[in-house]
């Protein structure tokens, strides 16, 4: 009878707790039922949900604690980009050359002026030519020009942002892998690469790199890899720094009998983009006389352009970057942000421009830090309110934002949030930018009620005792009870 009084007790008070009483709604339980799951114990939570259209808040849970967002950092940077930019901004990269053409033989050098183009030669968005593509473009452009030899070097010029590649506070191991991938002022085929690595069955064997695509003979690597069980994944970590030759990967890739593919961060694009013109010269039948060189001052010398290239419209890459959660687009965003609203294409300047325009429009920006555009930082510092107040303010001013709704991933259908809400409310539902690194997780953007309401939301998890895939379904859970409001 002992446990049966207590057993009841216990259910009452779980009852109590967790079901909708009074005035509270089942988003409100679902967020105190969040806020005591035990595998939270030791968690920090931020929450906040605004009608965008009465500005008032309809739920909260510690809504100005500033946490890590991770890539939900994306939608400030992105949204800032659009309305300092202007949704129609695009890339340029020119072709330029400097000497004389005599007869056919270019006396002189040819250069690839970077602009800051992030989706240059992309292989992953769509709409874009992809490196081999704009190569063959080049070489007719080239050619077009009545250059038939080069008696001189083909020269990446990276000039056109400062030499701070990477921001300060990101981690070493992140660097040298594709998600840590820096920005130059040129960049070629997403600053990506693979290196294959050859399976065998032996747990403990040392890894064989069978071949690095695309192909750059003047990398070196140390290979320390070595085998795990079957199904274990990709844990290995490329590690180098921009612009060095020397590559170090370590960790481990699971056993098999077939290739296993790791993406690192190109270290050093302007010449690598320099390397594969010259390639594809030559394999045209265009000599050139000196090898590829890459340049990261401006010189001095005096240049003719003889070719442009233009990037989609910035709305497109905007789209492509906050689906796609790429990195590297956010921290070309935000040195193009500085040079348009400081004068300077920095970082700095791009972090202090994006702080001062938000404050302008006013958004409270005390607890408000940032130290890059992309949110792999762990130095940032952003409370959901003030990413919900920015959301809202995106919605409403469409001359400024272009349709920010538009720009984001779309629950159960597209980007990182295909699997997010399937057969739920949310699908179709909830647009928003995910965000996820070590003990971080976060979603922030949209959701359409069931009663038609446009709520602008952001919850923000940080350093919780769950498997990342289980803090995804805790707030797959939570997002499901916004879009059933009434």
């Amino acid at each position: 009878m002992q446990f049966l009084r207590t057993t009841f007790l216990v259910f009452s008070f779980y009852s109590l707790a967790f079901a909708p009483i009074f005035g509270q709604t089942k988003l409100d339980a679902a967020v105190a039922a969040l806020a005591a799951d035990p595998q939270l114990k030791y968690a920090s939570i931020s929450f906040c949900a605004i009608d965008v259209d009465k500005n008032t808040i309809v739920s909260q849970l510690n809504p100005d604690m500033a946490l890590i967002p991770a890539s939900s950092m994306k939608v400030i940077t992105t949204s800032t980009a659009l309305a300092v930019l202007g949704a129609d901004y695009q890339f340029r990269t020119f072709l330029q050359m400097d000497g004389y053409i005599e007869n056919g033989v270019l006396r002189g050098n040819i250069y690839i002026k970077g602009g800051g183009d992030p989706c240059l030669g992309s292989p992953i968005m769509s709409g874009v030519p992809n490196t081999e593509s704009l190569m063959a473009t080049w070489v007719a452009a080239i050619k077009k020009a009545g250059i038939q030899r080069v008696e001189g070097a083909i020269i990446g010029d990276d000039s056109h942002f400062d030499s701070n590649i990477v921001p300060y506070t990101w981690q070493w191991g992140d660097m040298g892998n594709y998600y840590g991938a820096g920005i130059y002022g040129l960049n070629i085929n997403d600053n990506l690469y693979n290196v294959f690595f050859q399976q065998q069955r032996t747990e403990g064997a040392l890894s064989t790199i069978k071949r690095v695509q695309p192909t750059m003979p003047y990398l070196k690597f140390t290979n320390e890899v070595v085998f795990a069980g079957k199904g274990t994944g990709d844990n290995a970590y490329i590690l180098a720094s921009p612009y060095a030759n020397d590559i170090t990967v370590r960790g481990t890739i699971p056993v098999g009998t077939g290739e296993f593919r790791v993406r690192g961060a190109m270290p050093n694009p302007p010449f690598y983009a320099a390397y594969a013109l010259q390639t594809a010269l030559q394999n045209s039948g265009v000599a050139v006389s000196q090898p590829a060189q890459a340049l990261s001052k401006a010189s001095t010398a005096a240049r003719q352009t003889f070719h442009t290239y233009l990037s989609p419209p910035l709305l497109d890459i905007v789209k492509h970057t906050n689906e796609d959660s790429r990195n590297m687009y956010c921290e070309a965003f935000l040195k193009a942000i500085g040079l348009k609203a400081k004068g300077k294409p920095t970082m700095e300047m791009g972090l202090a421009a994006i702080t001062e325009f938000w404050a302008a429009r006013g958004v409270d920006m005390n607890g408000f830090f940032i130290s890059d555009g992309s949110g792999l930082s762990a130095r940032n510092n952003i409370s959901a309110r003030t990413f919900a107040q920015i959301m809202r303010k995106a919605y409403l001013d469409k001359a400024a934002f272009a349709n920010f709704y538009d720009q984001l991933a779309i629950a159960g259908s597209t980007g990182t949030l295909t699997n997010i809400g399937k057969r739920s409310a949310a699908a179709n539902n909830i647009r928003a930018k995910s965000g996820s690194i070590n003990r971080v997780r976060s979603y922030t953007g949209y959701a359409t009620t069931r009663s038609g309401r446009l709520l602008s939301f952001c919850i923000i998890v940080n350093n919780y005792s769950c498997s990342g895939g289980a803090m995804r379904g805790k707030l797959e859970e939570l997002m499901i009870q916004i879009a059933e409001l009434d």
